[in-house]
This record gives structure tokens, sequence and C-alpha cells, in this order.
């Protein structure tokens, strides 16, 4: 993962050569978040958790007096004058500042561990259907993870780049599907390893199983894509209320109550309804498409 990314203030390589002096700090933070060393593998980021909380409170810091000293340069602007409450307020400016930069720079790792698995889930049915094809041909097990691995599918040839490089090095190919079972994000690829392996220990058909697992695998994305057009509909009504006929209902239903009661709407309210209007309509789309199916590029 890029290093801006992260937003830290930071380059990992940078990160990797702290002074181990310091390290108590990290390892301090390290322990209230146990996770973070399994989000930081997969995320792939190659760091110690030590390090990475290191300079994760060292950036968080800095952004911290940044923000602190600009919120005290627009209080003095605005205020003509330094006194006691505006360095109380450059404070807590200072102190908000440095643990939300801090929650975001350790809570980053998971994030983009997840996106990570999202880009499994797009491609692994692919990846799966073309494992099951050369499995049934003759292909052996290696070979055909190794076919997956040098093909366009992605993160899941990244995912089965890491398998074949174990293998490689000596580790059996169980313990290689193990590994990357512990190690991957995704669900729909821990659960298809997990399959594979025990197929492999009770000595079934590994062409069986995975087809069954693509079979079922197709049938989630199916009902997902169902699903999602369904409550899609639904969606497109309520936008269409907010966006078209809340604004004008209301707009009448004012003018109407200011000519009973001899008032009247000015600009300012029009403009504060259409203001309303368009923040609702931009909620209601990152919402809509916070709920699209992975399966869906």
């Amino acid at each position: 993962m890029a290093n801006n990314a992260l937003m830290m203030l930071f380059p990992l390589a940078t990160a990797r050569k702290f002074s181990d002096k310091y390290l108590f700090l990290g390892q301090i933070v390290a322990r209230l978040l146990f996770s973070l060393k399994y989000d930081l593998q997969k995320a792939e980021l190659d760091i110690d958790v030590e390090r990475y909380c290191l300079a994760a409170l060292l950036s968080a810091a800095i952004y911290g007096f940044i923000f602190a000293f600009i919120g005290a340069m627009f209080g003095f602007v605005v205020t003509r004058t330094f006194d006691l409450f505006l360095l109380a307020i450059m404070i807590l400016v200072g102190v908000v500042s440095f643990f939300g930069m801090l929650m975001f720079h350790l809570l980053t790792p998971r994030i983009e561990a997840g996106r990570i698995a999202t880009r499994v889930d797009q491609e692994l049915i692919f990846a799966l259907r073309s494992l099951l094809i050369q499995l049934s041909s003759g292909t052996s097990l290696f070979e055909a993870i190794r076919s997956i691995s040098r093909s366009n599918y992605g993160q899941v040839s990244t995912e089965f780049g890491y398998v074949v490089k174990n293998i490689s090095s000596g580790m059996s190919e169980s313990n290689a599907l193990e590994k990357l079972a512990f190690s991957t994000k995704s669900e729909v690829l821990k659960k298809s390893i997990w399959h594979i392996l025990t197929t492999m220990k009770s000595g079934g058909s590994v062409a069986n199983s995975l087809n069954s697992q693509v079979e079922e695998l197709v049938a989630q994305q199916s009902d997902a894509i169902k699903n999602y057009a369904a409550e899609l509909n639904l969606w497109t009504l309520v936008y269409l209320i907010i966006a078209a006929a809340m604004p004008s209902l209301g707009v009448t239903f004012l003018v109407i109550a200011s000519s009973i009661s001899s008032g009247g709407i000015g600009k300012d309210t029009v403009l504060l309804i259409a203001l309303l209007g368009a923040f609702v309509q931009v909620g209601l789309i990152f919402i809509v498409k916070q709920k699209v199916p992975k399966v869906i590029k």
C-alpha cells in the first residue's frame, strides 16, 4: 500500500529504521491493539507492528502540532488577541487532532486489508473456475495454482503467487494453502481454501469439492445481485421523493402558509431548502454506493 494512502508523515522505509530506544512507545500501543499485527500482514505492509505504532504516534503528534498552530493563527486573525481562552482552544484542537490522526493511522491497515479482500472476491470465482478446469483435465494442484498466479486475476493471482513461492521454498502444499487461509482477509477465499484442504486430507477429489464450491459462489453472487436490484428500486423511489417531490411541495406549502399569515419567504429560506436537499441527495448516493455487492465491479 502506498504511503500516501496511509497519510503518514514518515515513509515505511524510514519507520523500519527507527531506533530501538523508542520502541517501547510503539509496544504500548501494539499491546492495546493486538489485532493490528494481523491487519498489517493482511494489508501486505512489511513492517513490525511496534515500529508501525511508533511511526503512527510520531506522525499523529506532528499533525496535532500543525492543526493546533493553524487553529491558533486562525483564532488570532479573528480576535486580534492571544489570551488563555485561545491557548486552551489551541491545546484542545491539538489533542483532538492527535488522537484523530492516531486512530486513522491505526485503522488504515484494516481498511486497506478490506479493500484487498474486495479485490479478491471480485476475481475469485473466475480464478476458481480456471483452477477447476485445469484439475479436471489432469493438471496437478501445484501446476494449476502456479498457472493462476501467472494469469491476470488481479489480487487472486498475487495471493496464489505467495502459495507458489512458499511451496517452491520447501513448504508442503497443504501448509502453504493453510498459511494463505490464515493470512487472507477474504472470507470467501478462506472458505474455499479450507474446502480444498479438508478434501486433500480426507483423500477425496479436489476437483469435485471445487466444483461444488464454485456452484455455491455463483448462487451467492446471483442472490446478492438480485437483492441489490430489488433494494435499488426502493432507494430510487426515496431519492425521487427527496430530490423532486419534497423540495417543490415544501416551497409550495411555505408560500401558502406565508400568504395566510401575511408573512413571506425570502431567498435565504429557498437557498436553505435547496442546500438541505443537495446534502440529503449526496448522502443517499453515498449509501447506495456502499451497498453495491462486491461481485459488481
